[in-house]
């Protein structure tokens, strides 16, 4: 699977192409521009406040699920407006947005690529239920990509997979790389291409020694792989924006 953007190419190798589904959550707002872009190679789905977000964008999205309490009433009828499909679950429930939108892709979608937007950013509480709600679904079948927008990423690599990101030019390489264990051991860790490489080495969720990396002098490519367990690979253009 490789996923092509104006930063770079991200490649999960052996793993085989699949439709992208991007996911537009309420965080952090990604660049209409941005958001316009990747609108152009996946199809989009709106959860709750990500309407707000796609109505800013003027990209209309696929379906629209969510329980409308975060979502300006404007733009839920914007989406209205358009006949976007829509999926309105009550606001006392036991699962959140993302997880009913990734239980809905499932049915809708199975063994798509999911890309989630709007994901990262603002409450520490959200951002924590949207990573390990992702790394739940992929156990699904889907194959789970990970959090973006034009700022930050994170990538999920699984145990197994080799990953490769690659720069087109130093300029969009990113200021920040850092390995980040999701599960409780990552196990034969492998990075090549940044300043400090591993080699299969061992990472824990209560010692996380792959933080705060970058790109080795001349690299414009990153090579991650590992034998056990979940590795997020994360990314940061511009910390100034976070």
């Amino acid at each position: 699977m490789e996923l092509v953007t104006s930063k770079g190419s991200f490649c999960w190798k052996d793993t085989p192409p699949a439709p992208l589904v991007l996911l537009v959550g309420g965080g952090r707002r990604p660049s209409s521009q941005w958001l316009r872009e990747m609108s152009e190679m996946s199809a989009v789905w709106a959860i709750d406040r990500g309407i707000d977000i796609c109505c800013m964008a003027s990209v209309t999205p696929e379906l629209l699920i969510g329980d409308a309490d975060s979502a300006s009433p404007a733009a839920w009828g914007w989406g209205r407006s358009l006949e976007v499909p829509t999926i309105q679950h009550p606001r006392d429930k036991d699962s959140t947005d993302l997880q009913l939108a990734l239980a809905e892709l499932d049915v809708r979608k199975p063994g798509a690529a999911v890309l989630l937007t709007g994901g990262l950013g603002g409450r520490f509480d959200h951002a924590f239920s949207n990573v390990f709600s992702l790394q739940d679904a992929s156990g699904t079948g889907a194959q789970v990509l990970g959090l973006a927008d034009e700022t930050e990423t994170l990538f999920l690599v699984a145990g197994g997979q080799q990953f490769t990101a690659r720069f087109s030019r130093r300029a969009l390489a990113p200021k920040i790389v850092s390995l980040l264990p999701l599960s409780p051991v990552c196990e034969t860790v492998t990075s090549r291409g940044v300043h400090w490489p591993l080699d299969r080495a061992t990472l824990t969720m209560g010692r996380p020694a792959g933080i705060c990396n970058r790109l080795a002098m001349g690299s414009k490519q990153i090579d991650v792989s590992l034998g056990n367990g979940l590795l997020g690979v994360y990314f940061c253009w511009d910390e100034a924006r976070l």
